[in-house]
């Protein structure tokens, strides 16, 4: 088996001096050699570091670096690639690379840490090994990401497109629904997931990209109680506007009537999440009436990026938005 290592920075490529968390330029070197003492290697192994940051830093620019060092050795025999991120931002950049790399036939996983690596409650070595039998035995095609949160018996392997932002005061990732790929065992063995389904590509990948640091035509809206819309610069082209676990917003206040009517005026698209077609709640119901968009059984971050992504290479959202890349909507 041959591997390439994809060094970015993060917790997994950090080190503690017991008061703040560090990057230096030879750790992620150094998680290699730790876990050859911990666990032997048997494969041959490359490695490349095209950026070294905290992913809480991360910006297009940086995304694309990554997506880019990936892209280009998929066709260099290598039998998978694992590239180490921190944990803040991973579901940005597994967006990222899931739509520019599709259901590729080189397995990539994304690995992190919720520790360093010295660190006795470190999941790296679990999420590592997982991830290196994951590739080691051929189990999937495409973007995925590995990781055991803490108190569970199980690491879990991902869709990389369906993953769910972090919850407050957590490290933990879940997937969309909870259906994750598969699950690997305290026995080291991989049960995939029966409910488990994604269709094949249906519009081909981005490729290498070029975003620039920050997306200045994408803006996400959260709702809450009392919600005060934001003024919206005439760089926006679209709009993700997250709903209730119901796939609910307010939709009669004056506040949200005025809001969406002004953007349906000047031509910006809103895409809601969370309210796939079928939705019973009448608030629902009501969006074709102020034309607003259901995403569909979609995350809102892999949404984002998949709107970002295709503006910069300018690809009409219409063309792409409901269709499968990546495994990202759920069937």
């Amino acid at each position: 088996m041959k591997v390439l290592f994809v060094f970015t920075g993060g917790t997994i490529g950090s080190f503690s001096d017991e008061s703040f968390l560090h990057i230096e330029k030879e750790r992620p070197y150094k998680l290699i050699e730790a876990y050859r003492n911990k666990c032997g290697i048997d494969y041959d192994l490359d490695t490349v570091n095209p950026v070294s940051v905290f992913s809480e830093n991360s910006t297009g620019e940086i995304i694309s670096a990554i997506v880019s060092e990936v892209c280009k050795n998929t066709d260099k025999g290598y039998d998978g690639i694992i590239i180490t991120h921190g944990t803040d931002t991973l579901q940005y950049t597994s967006a990222a690379l899931s739509y520019c790399m599709g259901l590729c036939s080189v397995p990539v996983c994304l690995v992190s840490s919720d520790f360093p690596i010295e660190d006795s409650r470190s999941n790296a070595f679990d999420n590592l090994n997982c991830a290196l039998e994951f590739i080691r035995e051929g189990l999937g095609k495409g973007v995925f990401a590995v990781y055991k949160n803490t108190g569970s018996e199980t690491t879990d392997v991902h869709r990389a497109s369906r993953l769910l932002a972090h919850q407050a005061y957590s490290s933990a990732l879940y997937s969309t629904l909870d259906r994750v790929y598969g699950r690997f065992g305290l026995d080291g063995r991989f049960i995939k997931n029966e409910e488990f389904s994604e269709k094949d590509d249906e519009t081909a990948p981005f490729g290498i990209i070029s975003l620039d640091e920050t997306c200045k035509s994408v803006v996400r809206i959260i709702p809450y109680p009392g919600i005060v819309y934001p003024a919206i610069s005439d760089n926006v082209r679209y709009i993700v506007h997250e709903s209730f676990h119901s796939g609910t917003i307010n939709m009669v206040s004056n506040e949200s009537i005025r809001f969406f009517e002004a953007m349906h005026e000047r031509n910006i698209k809103v895409f809601v999440t969370g309210a796939p077609d079928g939705s019973d709640y009448d608030t629902v119901k009501k969006y074709d009436d102020l034309h607003i968009v259901r995403a569909g059984n979609i995350t809102p971050i892999s949404l984002y990026m998949k709107l970002w992504l295709s503006d910069s290479l300018h690809i009409p959202a219409s063309d792409i938005i409901k269709l499968s890349l990546g495994g990202d909507i759920i069937v």
